[in-house]
């Protein structure tokens, strides 16, 4: 997008500050390129942050260095920062799914299109850390091997990321905290 879309203030504050703020008192690491490790820093105390220095290599690599910081029998989520309105409630509801059998949870909306938290068990990790590079989590979340749960969610900040300048525009219009 031509900026640091993840440091970026929107109505007031960082992206990145948003997604903290929903995760509420969860144990997380952020992971961003190395010239924003003091930003990454400043926008949430109790994180762990991480370098990427290689950016280039796509979310993959940044969900790998995050996993680093993982316990291999913890389970985990995945939450860009470009979702500006994500909620700690759409985020609990996804992680409930996590139970028994299941590998990997996320919420889906009425059509069936795929949204935001994606959260993995331990038993899926292999096939996260397996994944080449790029931005291909959806390669982990759609694997056939995994045992998925799905819920239907009409919340929009499951599904609200900033992907291009035209999402960011019409979010700084946006009046929505």
């Amino acid at each position: 997008m031509g900026f640091d879309k993840a440091v970026a203030s929107l109505h007031g504050r960082s992206l990145l500050e948003r997604v903290v703020r929903a995760l509420g008192n969860r144990e997380h690491v952020i992971v961003v390129p190395t010239r924003l490790l003091e930003a990454a820093a400043h926008a949430s105390s109790a994180a762990q942050v991480a370098a990427n220095d290689e950016p280039e290599r796509g979310m993959t690599r940044s969900l790998q260095i995050g996993l680093w910081h993982v316990a291999r029998d913890r389970p985990f989520g995945v939450l860009p920062a470009d979702l500006p309105a994500m909620r700690e409630a759409t985020i609990a509801a996804t992680e409930a799914l996590l139970t028994g059998d299941v590998d990997v949870a996320y919420p889906v909306d009425a059509n069936g299109v795929p949204g935001h938290p994606v959260v993995f068990a331990p038993s899926a990790r292999a096939i996260v850390e397996a994944l080449p590079e790029g931005d291909t989590l959806r390669g982990a979340r759609d694997d056939e091997s995994l045992r998925r749960a799905t819920w239907l969610c009409d919340d929009p900040s499951a599904f609200l990321d900033l992907d291009d300048l035209a999402d960011w525009e019409a979010a700084t219009r946006s009046r929505a905290e």
